[in-house]
């Protein structure tokens, strides 16, 4: 004899991204964001991140195609930065701290490259994290006494 199974007796976790890091209620309010390096493949994450968050999405690679030169006219358009520093050239990683420190634009270290590290630094830059939980460095204002 053959018992029945109910197929829909396995239901998956709600989120993907653990509660900890879950900073989805946050809003961007329209402020342009310019991301810097991390991986290609997950630019689109990125972009998704954002944009569910009622943000604009700019990218530059960091140095490894796109010109340097770029960066700066980039900057200037954005309201905020976060920085894969793992994954991008030692000049342009300089160039962002130096840049966003001179505009007095709030910028975000992030150490990793997934999209959980990537939130958790827009959380950082929006406020509604008081400090980054993976050891990012939150430049939270570019002017200093």
């Amino acid at each position: 004899m053959h018992r029945a199974t109910n197929k829909n007796s396995y239901a998956p976790a709600a989120s993907t991204v653990p509660a900890a890091i879950d900073v989805s209620g946050f809003s961007l309010a329209d402020r342009c964001v310019l991301c810097v390096g991390g991986l290609t493949g997950a630019r689109n994450h990125y972009r998704h991140a954002i944009e569910e968050r009622q943000g604009r999405f700019i990218h530059h690679d960091g140095g490894r195609e796109d010109s340097l030169h770029r960066l700066q006219p980039m900057l200037n358009g954005a309201d905020m930065v976060v920085c894969a520093s793992g994954n991008i050239s030692h000049n342009a990683y300089h160039l962002v701290k130096q840049l966003c420190k001179k505009m007095g634009k709030p910028c975000v270290m992030v150490k990793g490259t997934g999209i959980a590290s990537f939130i958790d630094g827009l959380g950082s830059l929006s406020g509604k994290l008081t400090s980054s939980q993976r050891g990012e460095t939150v430049l939270k204002s570019g002017r200093h006494a």
